[in-house]
């Protein structure tokens, strides 16, 4: 059951071992009074025989779990929020005995009286999903210590010792999924040149804008002998149909970009693609974001990053229901939440399947059999770690430098959870500079 609110901007069977004794008690009294007229007919009286009284218990249903949503966009965005309404929705699905409840499009300053109402309604598990709602979800769970508190894309948590013991951080991070894809771009691109469509300057966004165009310059690189070129539009929002359009428009006008990549909450960037290869005679590419896009850009869609965030809300409901609740932080990528994260021989490769939280979109044809095999095996890779994209290896066997020249992960140096974290730098191929804000 889910209700809805607009303002302006796991199966848990709480059954103890008595439950089944109860019924077995209660079956042999049914039985014993339906055997007594059965036999009356039949015999003469019987010698009563006083006996021990049988109680049965009867047990209430387990109460039913109240988890509160805070969304920042709009549910029908088919991006960010729309992927996380998704992921609430599998989650319930799987759970059943729980009412969730969500508030869509609440601006960040506005967080904390969103948690509050939802609080007020009952909820006793409050999952909030943007970066700027770190801080208030933080300030709430102290004020709350009585409920519990998920908070999406940031880095407070009791486990990280920022945060008060009834909060949790998590994300599904994707720079994995932007290297294959990079892949795909450079096993495709014609004039050598891709772009990106780029919300805001956060690290998030800079380690999936840097390896994309590592993942991109690896495969053109192998194909041509030159290295890729990639260019960045900022739209300093999440969620701005138009201001992305014209940024998707200005990279392939201006920078003769014929592969776009993005991070912005609507498919207007493959859209804008499909337009251009069905009516305007150049052929772009772009790609799936958070969920699968295609129908968007049948003809423009090469493949894409796509999540299910409902195994990460299960656990979590999990944790609360059965009073197992301990503060994680949850940092998934290829492999984590699969039913089997061991690497697969390329033929039986999952990529482009329903995989624990994360997916890789389907490989669109034109993507040369070679470099679809070479995609599959990084994937297949990722899921034990045994090759990351930021590395030596991730970058044809060189150092990988920033795009002032200096030196940023040399020899067998893998980028930690350090350094994406806090990835302030573009790589070597990008083209301008990266904002400071």
């Amino acid at each position: 059951m889910e209700k809805q609110i607009r303002i302006s901007r796991r199966k848990f069977l709480a059954v103890s071992s008595s439950v089944a004794a109860g019924s077995v008690a209660a079956a042999a009294v049914v039985g014993g009074v339906a055997g007594y007229f059965f036999g009356a007919a039949q015999a003469p009286p019987a010698v009563t025989v006083p006996g021990p009284t049988v109680t049965v218990t009867e047990i209430a249903p387990p109460k039913k779990l109240k988890v509160g949503y805070i969304y920042v966009g709009p549910i029908g965005d088919f991006g960010w929020t729309y992927a996380h309404n998704e992921g609430r929705k599998w989650a319930d699905s799987l759970f059943k005995n729980v009412e969730s409840i969500y508030i869509e499009s609440v601006p960040e300053a506005e967080a904390a009286g969103a948690i509050e109402s939802l609080i007020n309604q009952g909820a006793e598990l409050i999952i909030t999903t943007s970066f700027g709602y770190m801080d208030p979800t933080a300030e709430m769970a102290a004020k709350h210590p009585d409920r519990y508190f998920v908070h999406i894309s940031g880095y407070r948590s009791g486990a990280a010792g920022n945060a008060p013991q009834n909060m949790s951080s998590a994300f599904a991070e994707f720079y994995q999924l932007y290297y294959l894809n990079g892949l795909a771009a450079g096993a495709v691109t014609q004039t050598g040149i891709v772009g990106y469509v780029a919300a805001h300057p956060i690290p998030e966004v800079v380690r999936h804008i840097n390896a994309f165009v590592l993942g991109a310059n690896y495969s053109y690189k192998k194909r041509t002998g030159r290295n890729i070129k990639a260019y960045v539009v900022w739209l300093f929002s999440w969620f701005d149909p138009g201001k992305t359009r014209l940024a998707a428009t200005s990279l392939i006008e201006e920078s003769n970009a014929d592969v776009l990549a993005f991070t912005e909450d609507s498919p207007t960037t493959l859209q804008v693609a499909e337009e251009y290869t069905t009516k305007k005679g150049r052929r772009v590419w772009s790609f799936s974001h958070y969920n699968d896009m295609s129908q968007y850009g049948p003809n423009s869609h090469l493949t894409g990053q796509i999540v299910n965030w409902g195994p990460i809300y299960l656990d979590f409901y999990r944790m609360v229901a059965t009073n197992t609740w301990r503060s994680v932080d949850i940092w998934t990528r290829i492999g984590d939440y699969m039913p089997y994260r061991w690497r697969r021989p390329v033929e039986q490769s999952t990529a482009g399947q329903m995989d624990g939280t994360l997916q890789l979109g389907k490989l669109h044809p034109v993507i040369p059999s070679e470099w679809q095999i070479e995609i599959k095996k990084r994937y297949e890779e990722m899921k034990e770690l045994l090759f990351e994209p930021f590395s030596v290896e991730g970058n044809l066997g060189e150092p990988i430098r920033d795009n002032k020249g200096e030196v940023r992960i040399s020899g067998t140096q893998r980028a930690d959870w350090a350094m994406l974290w806090n990835m302030d730098w573009f790589v070597e191929y990008i083209e301008g500079e990266l904002p400071r804000i």
